[in-house]
């Protein structure tokens, strides 16, 4: 963290000087510029500030009602994906981690900086949707460039704010926004120069520093047309070369001219992060097909969304204009399209490969342990969620459920290590919170920064029904009886991968007959009938219904309840059941 704040103090004075230099021929000086919303740019520093604690940062956010709740809806919006629905401040500051709640607090505090009518005559949601375009565009190259998804979309959000306020400081010149939002980025930003005697990224690195924005994001708004300065970070270089690509990406969908910047974003793409022709229009078609779900996600507003087969039509109609050769444009989208097929079908064998592999990380039922059962249903072609329980030398029976954060093969990959150190550390140590607190140090310092794993460990003698359990930060196991619940064994400490250094307590009872239930959060926001989400009460209900089942049979009945058999679930499902009454005399 120290060197961060040295990286923006370095750059602070950098452009400090760059902006006195130049702010009379710009013409714009940061008192000109509309006042931040302070709220969050004390949030977004205080992000950035080594040792913060959790509580303090949450309590900072609390401190404004409003911004607590457009944070907590658009944390929870599915283009976020967090891995289970986050209902206080505190449950997102420990969730979101700093830097995705910084970027959070940025896009939301940026998006109302200025209120609609500050402009007259301006319709405000029209900028905001061409800023979308270039967010979602960003966000698209995360994988490729190697650099976080939240932190391309801030950055393209943010990439153009400079316009909105030369618009804000020169209202005449409103009525020329439908020329300048049809541009291409080029031809835009020469009409900026004549109409404005300055560009958005020159007046963006005025707004950054004025505001103290973090760093990255204040070089990517300032560099991302001519590159940035000869000594900046790598990771820093690729947040501007992201910025650069997707200004041209959204040009695709927004500008006039469509076969140019087709032209260009091909040949960016591949200049910067070596893309081939069909890979870019593969990442094109990425791009219209998640912002509707971004604008929902952030409150915004956008219109009908044209198809990526559309716009090709339309830069093909404008080649055949320009006397190009149909015939040669037709075989070029023949070749564009059995290229993505053939990537697709790739692809699809890759993820089968994926799921074969997270198949045998869960126990076999031909070899399983009496009185021990589980179920996995997975929301996407592979699984965050993993459930595990084998026989130990002594007799007793070790078994867990974890949940991954986050979805995709990002948190399959991480729940795969997850499973693989459980099984081969759990041989050798048999205490439950131990063990947790080994995994918790692997995972801490070795998995991206912002993931995490929620389990519960515990182990079984199988002779005396006595159990002992540890919770890292998972929903509370249950301890059912035949007809009522007889205990709750809930989290006493955080899920793994958050904090290095992590005491993980024991809880120790008998089962006296009755049976544990573990599962994941996908069960509990699994709809039932009448379409509400099962949450406990529901569970319990069903737990109790289905109590008289055998045990091979009742996880299955129990998940078809709210499930259909077969059908989609929009999280990752996983339950265990253990019933001390069948694991006597295993020994």
């Amino acid at each position: 963290m120290v060197a961060v704040q040295d990286k923006n103090h370095r750059f602070r004075t950098y452009d400090q000087q760059l902006m006195e230099e130049t702010a009379v021929e710009y013409t714009v000086k940061p008192s000109d510029l509309p006042a931040p919303p302070k709220e969050a740019i004390r949030i977004v520093q205080a992000c950035s500030r080594s040792g913060i604690d959790s509580r303090d940062l949450a309590q900072l956010v609390s401190n404004d009602p409003v911004l607590t709740a457009e944070l907590l809806r658009v944390a929870n919006s599915a283009f976020f994906g967090l891995v289970s629905q986050v209902k206080s401040v505190a449950r997102a500051v420990t969730v979101l981690g700093n830097r995705a709640l910084r970027n959070l607090v940025l896009c939301i505090s940026m998006r109302d900086a200025l209120r609609k009518d500050s402009i007259p005559g301006f319709d405000i949601d029209a900028y905001w949707e061409d800023a979308l375009w270039r967010a979602v565009s960003a966000r698209t190259l995360a994988g490729l460039a190697g650099v976080d998804a939240d932190e391309c979309f801030t950055a393209g959000l943010l990439q153009d704010f400079g316009l909105l306020v030369m618009l804000y400081l020169r209202p005449e010149q409103v009525d020329q926004w439908e020329l300048l939002a049809t541009a291409t980025p080029e031809t835009r930003r020469d009409l900026e120069i004549e109409l404005f005697q300055c560009t958005h990224d020159e007046v963006g690195i005025t707004l950054a520093i004025g505001w103290d924005l973090p760093a990255d994001l204040a070089l990517a708004m300032g560099y991302h047309h001519e590159g940035p300065p000869e000594d900046t970070g790598e990771q820093d270089v690729r947040l501007c070369k992201v910025a650069a690509c997707a200004d041209w990406m959204a040009a695709v969908y927004r500008s006039g001219n469509k076969r140019v910047a087709v032209q260009r974003a091909r040949e960016l793409l591949g200049e910067h992060f070596a893309a081939s022709p069909e890979q870019s229009d593969f990442l094109l078609q990425q791009v219209t097909e998640s912002v509707a779900e971004a604008a929902t996600a952030m409150g915004m507003r956008v219109g009908e969304q044209l198809p990526f087969e559309e716009v090709l039509r339309e830069a093909n109609l404008r080649l055949a204009e320009e006397n190009l050769s149909y015939q040669e444009l037709t075989w070029r989208l023949e070749q564009t399209l059995a290229e993505r097929d053939r990537l697709a079908g790739e692809l699809e064998r890759e993820l089968e490969l994926a799921r074969e592999v997270q198949k045998s990380l869960l126990p076999h039922c031909e070899a399983g342990i009496p009185g021990v059962t589980g179920l996995n249903l997975s929301a996407r072609a592979v699984s965050g969620d993993f459930y595990d329980y084998y026989q130990l030398a002594d007799g007793r029976v070790a078994f867990c459920l974890a949940d991954v954060s986050g979805k995709g093969m990002n948190a399959a990959l991480l729940m795969a290590k997850s499973a693989s150190l459980f099984r081969c550390l759990g041989k050798g140590i048999h205490d439950p919170g131990k063990l947790l607190g080994m995994l918790n140090r692997e995972i801490f310092e070795t998995s991206i920064h912002g993931m995490f794993v929620t389990m519960v460990a515990g182990v079984l003698d199988t002779v005396s029904g006595k159990v002992l359990l540890s919770n890292a930060g998972h929903l509370p196991v249950l301890h059912m009886g035949p007809a009522a619940l007889i205990g709750s064994y809930a989290a006493a400490a955080p899920p793994l991968g958050i904090i290095h250094d992590c005491q993980f307590d024991n809880q120790a009872f008998t089962l006296d007959g009755g049976c544990l239930y573990l599962y994941t959060d996908g069960l509990l926001e699994a709809r039932t009938g009448d379409g509400r989400r099962l949450e406990e009460e529901g569970l319990l209900r069903l737990l109790k219904e289905h109590s008289h089942l055998p045990l091979a049979s009742r996880p299955a009945a129990i998940v078809n309840a709210v499930v259909d058999p077969g059908g989609d679930v929009e999280d990752d499902l996983t339950l265990v059941v253990i019933e001390g009454t069948k694991v006597h005399g295993l020994r």
